[in-house]
């Protein structure tokens, strides 16, 4: 009506003037549903944006994840893809942040005092941190793993395993042999000597697994280069390959010569093909051990150790839970036993540290373990092979682990008959039709 007083619709008051308690509530809540604050601001356009982009952002992220990239276990041994994962979670951390600093500044309390805003700043870089954390410990993690798999797996060339794809079948060799070494380095020793001397030969189809070991005092070795016999001195013992091999590199021709020439020196004994190698040494299975929170061991009967290294003297019989120190003397020790002895003993403490390595105790000693392996742990297997052997491992854990030693009164180390070691191995890992080895002892129930 023409004359008429015109009228005017009250403005909302600003969520501001409810005061800082809702301000902040609002603000929290817009972390995990992001636009809900400037919604509530009456900032529709941006709030809508928000809200649908990510959405639409974390549909996107999950069905690549699942259709073109790997699965987390692959993922986590592979360093482009651990790459990524960082670089993501920076973005993701970074992004959470903003998004709570523009949330609270669109619901801010209006013209607060002094002290409220103060406090308010306070709350705001709280819930920041609050929602960096994760994103920004995985990106720790993915980086101290990466880190770790490039200094300990080379980036080799060679011929590798195939990796195992989604359905279990494994493409490369049907028996994947593996030597395992122990060498004694350890703080004020010079050079290595290789005291244990292992093939883990894995049937990679049902991940069921023969250990065949070799003892360290093992004479009259027929070192090999690949090519021919080397002229290795016949007084010196198995143990002693691995350091004559880093003395005269041109034996091999290669990185790794001392490896190298106790790998192929295996080979040629057991007569089977060695694919690559793991070393450890003392101070790394220690470290190892302690990283891990311990190892349970069933000990069947006492075995002295010095004082000097276990106050006690002594480990006891008994199933318990021993610290890096003890378990490594635990199968160092040849006090009041012998070196066959003490192999038995160390088969046992693979197959209990297989066992009980579990993925919540790598977890928890994640970055003393990363830190171990990439300071004293020594391989030729390439970061190629990483993902396959993943899918294998989950099979090798569920499987039988069956042990063979080379040692009387199968062979007299002093004097082996070197044929006899070929045959035998050669029937030890005859596979039935379930990819079962004919014979060995179970180390769960030797070790048990």
């Amino acid at each position: 009506m023409i004359g008429a007083a015109p009228t005017f619709r009250a403005a909302r008051p600003p969520l501001g003037a409810s005061g800082l308690g809702p301000a902040l509530l609002v603000t929290a809540v817009s972390a995990l549903v992001p636009g809900l604050a400037h919604l509530r601001a009456g900032r529709v356009a941006a709030g809508r944006r928000l809200l649908v982009g990510s959405a639409v952002g974390g549909v996107l992220v999950c069905l690549t994840a699942s259709v073109a990239g790997p699965s987390l276990a692959e993922a986590a041994v592979s360093p482009s893809w651990l790459t990524v994962i960082v670089s993501g979670a920076v973005l993701a951390a970074v992004a959470w942040m903003w998004l709570v600093i523009a949330s609270y500044a669109v619901v801010r309390p209006v013209a607060p005092a002094p002290v409220v805003r103060l406090l308010g700043a306070a709350c705001v870089g709280l819930l920041c941190a609050l929602v960096s954390a994760p994103p920004l410990a995985v990106a720790h993690y993915g980086d101290v793993q990466r880190d770790m798999i490039e200094g300990v797996f080379p980036d080799g060339q060679g011929p590798a395993p195939a990796p195992a794809p989604e359905d279990g079948a494994w493409k490369g060799p049907r028996r994947l042999n593996v030597l395992l070494l122990g060498g004694d380095a350890d703080v004020g020793r010079t050079g290595v000597r290789t005291d244990s001397v292992t093939v883990a030969s894995v049937d990679t189809r049902d991940g069921s697994t023969i250990l065949l070991s070799l003892p360290r005092n093992l004479q009259k070795v027929p070192v090999w280069n690949g090519g021919g016999r080397v002229a290795y001195p016949r007084k010196e013992l198995l143990n002693a390959v691995y350091e004559y091999g880093r003395a005269h590199p041109e034996l091999t021709g290669g990185r790794r010569p001392g490896a190298e020439l106790l790998k192929r020196t295996v080979s040629h004994v057991l007569g089977v093909p060695v694919h690559h190698y793991v070393l450890i040494d003392m101070r790394s299975f220690r470290r190892l051990v302690d990283a891990l929170g311990g190892l349970r061991v069933c000990v069947p009967k006492p075995v002295p150790v010095p004082r000097r290294q276990v106050p006690a003297g002594v480990i006891r019989e008994g199933c318990r839970t021993l610290s890096g120190r003890e378990a490594l003397w635990y199968g160092r020790s040849r006090t009041g036993s012998s070196d066959y002895a003490r192999m038995e003993r160390q088969k046992c403490l693979l197959w209990e540290l297989s066992r009980q390595a579990t993925p919540m105790k790598a977890l928890r000693g994640f970055r003393k373990l990363a830190e171990t392996f990439r300071e004293s742990v020594h391989t030729d297997l390439p970061r190629r092979t990483l993902p396959g052997l993943v899918g294998l491992a989950g099979r090798v854990r569920e499987a039988p682990v069956l042990s063979v030693q080379f040692t009387p009164p199968l062979i007299t180390p002093g004097d082996p008959d070197y044929r006899l070691i070929r045959r035998t191995t050669a029937r030890l890992l005859r596979a039935d039709g379930r990819g079962k080895v004919s014979a060995g002892h179970d180390l769960g129930r030797t070790c048990a």
